[in-house]
């Protein structure tokens, strides 16, 4: 048993089977503008950078974290290292931060707080379909389609 962090899970079915861990790297970062003439700006910005697809997604806060003792074949490994997952933070706060100042300089950032954790993705059995659940947004995606089974949809060059 090992014992991680995990983001709260919103949504849960009645009865799982098991459950994934996906991991995550949580920035809160503070972005100082400064400005010609008028008065500097001071913006909050919660970066959560998938550290498998390495996208970054923005949040309104940081994310209540529980500690769970998960079993080890249960955790995804992250296929994204630290400093790769801090610039993409730093990216997107900066593309964020850029849509609402004008200003003739990048931001001074501060990185706040920050936390490796897991999102959780319910796997469980629904009319006979195994079925797995995001625990944050409440969607369901059969395992089936998933994985591959039952054959290819899509046909042609630009299918993977």
């Amino acid at each position: 048993m090992t014992t991680v962090k995990v983001m709260r899970p919103i949504f849960q079915p009645d009865t799982y089977v098991a459950y994934v861990l996906y991991p995550y790297q949580i920035f809160h970062l503070r972005l100082y503008y400064k400005r010609l003439k008028m008065g500097d700006k001071v913006f909050d910005y919660f970066a959560y950078v998938d550290l498998y697809r390495l996208g970054a997604e923005r949040g309104n806060r940081l994310m209540e974290l529980l500690e769970w003792d998960v079993d080890e074949k249960s955790i995804m490994k992250p296929l994204v290292d630290y400093e790769e997952a801090k610039k993409k933070a730093f990216e997107s706060a900066i593309t964020w931060g850029n849509s609402r100042v004008v200003s003739w300089w990048l931001p001074r950032i501060e990185i706040v707080e920050e936390h490796f954790a897991h999102k959780v993705f319910w796997i469980y059995e629904k009319d006979g379909e195994k079925l797995i659940m995001d625990s944050l947004d409440g969607k369901e995606y059969s395992l089936d389609t998933m994985v591959g089974k039952g054959g290819r949809m899509c046909k042609g060059p630009f299918c993977r």
